[in-house]
């Protein structure tokens, strides 16, 4: 029977008071109990985040996020702004569901090779995803042939996409232009890039669009047909997509697949380097400052042998569920020697990054 380990620290650290007056509507809300008052709390928070993003003001809603006095305040209003950004009006005939479909990229080569910044054939994908019903037939849906980075898409105020979604007439370009980036990859990598798109949607008619479909046969064929495009003699190319998801939600949800792959890619190649290597590997979880989980990969008793992985806390990320995830990979590659650190430890020592080395830790028998 395994035995328990400890729980990491959250390292994350939140405003002592409300700064905004977000933060007491939401910690109202928070607090209600009555299905009545519940619903007024609920409606006087969203009349607030609409007042802001009518006005336009996207650097308030982020500060205000960003300084919330608990995750659970933080929480809310992430969640209460993605539903205002994404919901039309009420009695709105017509709007624009803007969506962006996340695609990790796993991808290896000897030497280097550039990935392109779009997909030669979009059109392909588009009657791939009407054949297995994710875009509905016969809608007026248009998705982009490019693979535009994360951090294109969050330089996008929600504010924007709020306009968007009321203003855009038929589904077609958006009124921005995305650089064109394409991936260079030197040995191998994981990449994460995303398909944008619109679908004009009619009051009460069907989705023109799945969001949140879940993985089935679509996702198996565009893996396959993505591979297919991109395709390099030099190049070993795994293309795993995500579901079409709501634009603020695709954001979130393409970083934490493109980290947990990350986290496998680095499980794997360190565990079978160390026992090529004769080592016994053993697993360092720890918390950091800066709102960091680390985990360093190292032989048990040589402190030359080892690698560190970090993942940078998001702010709807949960550390018990982080934790579990990575000790269940780590166990699915047959790794069964953990330490787990119980304080939050500084995220730089002697003007290095701090990986805490099972060598260096006080002796004791590592929990299994």
């Amino acid at each position: 029977m395994q035995e328990a380990l400890p729980a990491l620290p959250d390292p994350r650290r939140y405003a002592a008071a409300p700064t905004h007056p977000l933060h007491a509507l939401a910690q109202t809300l928070l607090g209600e109990r009555d299905l009545g008052r519940m619903v007024a709390a609920e409606a006087a928070l969203d009349a607030e985040l609409d007042r802001l993003l009518a006005g336009d003001l996207d650097a308030e809603l982020a500060a205000a996020q960003a300084n919330a006095p608990s995750a659970a305040v933080q929480a809310l209003l992430i969640e209460r702004l993605r539903i205002r950004v994404a919901r039309p009006a009420a009695g709105a005939a017509r709007h624009a569901v803007l969506f962006a479909l996340p695609i990790v990229l796993v991808a290896g080569v000897r030497g280097q090779h550039t990935l392109p910044a779009r997909l030669p054939d979009v059109g392909a994908v588009k009657q791939l995803l009407v054949e297995h019903g994710v875009f509905a037939p016969g809608a007026d849906v248009h998705l982009s042939a490019q693979l535009i980075d994360r951090e294109q898409l969050l330089a996008i105020p929600a504010s924007r996409l709020a306009r968007w979604r009321d203003t855009l007439q038929y589904a077609g370009r958006l009124p921005h232009d995305f650089e064109e980036r394409p991936i260079e990859v030197n040995g191998d990598g994981v990449f994460l890039r995303y398909l944008v798109g619109t679908a004009m949607q009619d009051g009460e008619a069907q989705p023109a669009v799945r969001l949140n479909a879940p993985p089935a046969q679509w996702a198996m064929a565009l893996t396959k047909l993505l591979g297919e495009q991109l395709k390099h003699d030099a190049l070993t190319l795994f293309p795993l997509p995500r579901a079409p998801q709501a634009w603020l939600a695709a954001l979130d949800d393409g970083r934490v697949a493109q980290q947990e792959i990350r986290f496998q890619v680095f499980a794997s190649n360190t565990l079978r380097q160390l026992r090529e290597r004769g080592e016994t590997p053993v697993a360092v979880l720890s918390s950091h400052e800066g709102g960091e989980l680390r985990v360093t990969l190292g032989a048990e008793r040589n402190g030359e042998e080892w690698a560190g992985f970090i993942w940078p806390l998001g702010p709807l990320d949960r550390v018990e569920v982080l934790q579990q995830m990575m000790v269940g990979l780590l166990r699915e590659c047959h790794h069964d020697a953990f330490r787990v650190l119980e304080e939050v430890l500084p995220a730089i020592k002697d003007d290095l990054p701090y990986f805490p080395l099972p060598s260096e830790l006080p002796a004791r028998p590592a929990l299994h």
